[in-house]
């Protein structure tokens, strides 16, 4: 069992942390938050949603390359894309190579190059040797948190690897139909509570962010755009706000939440210990995350920025409280303030009016499904547990 005494002493009751927010009330009358004690309601308003999924003839023997394709998203991506008849390349870190978890179910079914995105001879070398028709760009270092404990190496890496990208594009010059670019709602970054929910106007919703990580984000999003315009690469972008399920790093809040619940059911621990128990995320299936980049690039929305999202926030308090009604557990639930970061965006909802208009797209994966699949996955993967990450 996890010995929680040595630091109890440090830890403070969720309780004596818990904030009351005016606005945040006014947001879930006006149905933009999810709560424990309504999600019956949540639940039935969210099976009315139909959506637009990708078209296979569309996909079918498209030559695809996906950067970081062993990471959480990249490798829903790849089963997607095979599902939809897609030959499938990626990229993968020289020091990752044992380190194929997120991706060893796919072997033999897709192809991989060891590839260091800051090296742009080597993008160059590989886009020649595929001559893919979509690249999805998703490597770059992505928990926030690091940015804050190495800012040098986290924006090294995902804007100069970015330019790299764009750079062996330009050069290639091939006839590519689409790159696509992930970014992030950490752009955003310290949101007004009167400017929920998020939209894509920047005139409306401005850039603020906290992190080095959303700086590099912003960066990213500004080298996509600029080589659209100035070169007519075909650049597809994406804010995505916090995508969740099976595969994400032990790191991640969510993660951290659902290895506790497992723990806990497994006898190994009696308390669930977190960070800011405030702070308001918009959280979306990572596999309804994936078919929105598919969507964005099969309808050609060059340049132009799309929130995905579902719509709805729900606070780590809540988060953690609905968790632990799923599985009927009655486990205390403590403050780390070592897990708290130096500047938190306390609120990030978005509006997905735009996505779904131009798309069709639409989240069908709800709450429970992401908290759901998040826990079995840590069941079923037990050395990932009793693990200090965060």
């Amino acid at each position: 069992m996890i010995d929680l005494n040595n630091i109890m002493d440090e830890l403070i009751p969720i309780e004596k942390i818990l904030e009351e927010n005016i606005r945040v009330k006014e947001l879930e009358k006006q149905g933009f938050m999810i709560k424990p004690e309504n999600i019956t309601e949540y639940l039935h308003d969210f099976k009315k949603q139909t959506t637009t999924l990708p078209n296979e003839t569309f996909w079918k023997e498209k030559r695809t390359l996906i950067t970081g394709i062993s990471g959480f998203a990249g490798s829903h991506l790849a089963e997607q894309l095979l599902d939809l008849g897609a030959k499938v390349h990626g990229t993968i870190r020289r020091h990752s190579v044992p380190m194929h978890e997120n991706i060893k179910h796919l072997r033999g079914k897709i192809f991989l190059y060891e590839a260091d995105i800051t090296s742009a001879e080597r993008l160059l070398e590989i886009f020649e040797e595929i001559e893919p028709h979509a690249i999805f760009h998703l490597a770059a270092e992505s928990f926030v948190p690091t940015s804050f404990r190495e800012p040098v190496r986290v924006a090294y890496n995902n804007i100069i690897g970015t330019i790299n990208i764009f750079e062996a594009v330009r050069r290639f010059n091939s006839n590519l139909e689409s790159i696509h670019v992930a970014c992030s709602s950490e752009q955003y970054g310290l949101v007004d509570p009167n400017e929920i929910p998020v939209t894509e106007d920047l005139k409306k919703n401005p850039f603020r962010p906290r992190s080095i990580y959303g700086i590099s984000k912003c960066a990213t999003e500004q080298i996509a755009w600029l080589y659209y315009n100035s070169y007519g690469i075909p650049s597809v972008i994406t804010r995505g706000f916090n995508h969740e399920g099976p595969r994400r790093g032990i790191q991640f809040v969510t993660s951290v939440i659902h290895r506790q619940i497992v723990e806990i059911l497994k006898g190994l621990r009696n308390n669930i210990v977190i960070g800011n128990p405030n702070a308001i995320r918009d959280y979306t299936h990572v596999k309804d995350t994936v078919n929105a980049y598919l969507l964005v690039c099969e309808k050609k929305k060059y340049g132009n920025p799309f929130n995905v999202c579902s719509g709805k926030g729900i606070s780590i308090a809540d988060y953690v409280k609905l968790t632990k009604s799923i599985f009927n557990i009655d486990a205390k639930v403590f403050i780390d303030p070592k897990r708290l970061r130096p500047s938190e965006v306390p609120l990030l909802i978005g509006r997905n009016d735009k996505i779904i208009n131009e798309t069709g797209w639409k989240p069908t994966r709800s709450i429970i499904d992401i908290i759901k699949e998040g826990v079995e996955y840590f069941e079923n993967h037990p050395e990932q547990l009793e693990i200090e990450a965060h």
